[in-house]
């Protein structure tokens, strides 16, 4: 039974070869960046208005990396 939610694929488009082509793309553009030049890379770029005008963690002083610690072993919460 069909799904009415899924739309008709269209004919001649191929999902995974245009999403590799977008992925290489990207790759190229993006190579050689820092962590931090690549952040800013992707914010830039993103459709979400809130994303683009969050601050990178460089330009803020934050470390990119989270880092959380395991609790000890033994510990009761």
């Amino acid at each position: 039974m069909p799904n009415p939610t899924t739309p008709e694929p269209l004919p001649g488009f191929d999902a995974v070869a245009e999403s590799r082509k977008w992925k290489e793309a990207v790759a190229r553009e993006t190579e050689g960046m820092s962590i931090a030049e690549r952040m800013a890379f992707f914010r830039r770029h993103s459709s979400v208005e809130s994303i683009r005008r969050r601050a990178c963690p460089a330009e803020s002083g934050e470390s990119s990396v989270v880092r959380e610690d395991p609790p000890d072993a033994g510990a009761v919460p």
